[in-house]
């Protein structure tokens, strides 16, 4: 059981799940600032239960994601530096994957990943409603 809320709001669709020892979260629609704080509290317990359950690893699904403004990718950042801060026994790494049509998400992911190579990894592959 995992105590991470999800995202039905404005445009935004995000939900976390917990199998098998992975943890995951997949977005859908897009994210504007309406959504940055809802984004904020998410991204805040992801990390909270992936330090719970001592995950090596979790997972965001970005292929249905038609956007993320800067103001929400940010809290991307935010979450990465907090892995970052812990002892690196404690580090976990983030897969994000992606659809490798949409510039913005190659554009955005490959600039997160500058922040921490060794813990960021970016799968393109292309959405899973095949567009």
């Amino acid at each position: 059981m995992i105590d991470i809320p999800t995202i039905n709001a404005n445009d935004l669709r995000a939900a976390p799940s917990y199998a098998e020892g992975q943890l995951s979260l997949q977005f859908a629609g897009s994210a504007d600032s309406r959504s940055q704080g809802a984004i904020e509290a998410m991204l805040g317990r992801v990390h909270s239960e992936a330090l719970r359950l001592r995950v090596p690893e979790v997972s965001v699904d970005f292929r249905d994601c038609d956007f993320v403004n800067s103001s929400c990718f940010k809290a991307f950042i935010v979450w990465l530096e907090q892995i970052q801060e812990l002892e690196e026994e404690q580090q976990y790494r983030l897969r994000f994957y992606s659809d490798e049509t949409k510039a913005w998400q190659r554009r955005s992911l490959q600039a997160l990943s500058c922040f921490a190579i060794e813990l960021v990894h970016i799968e393109s592959k292309p959405s899973r409603a095949g567009t």
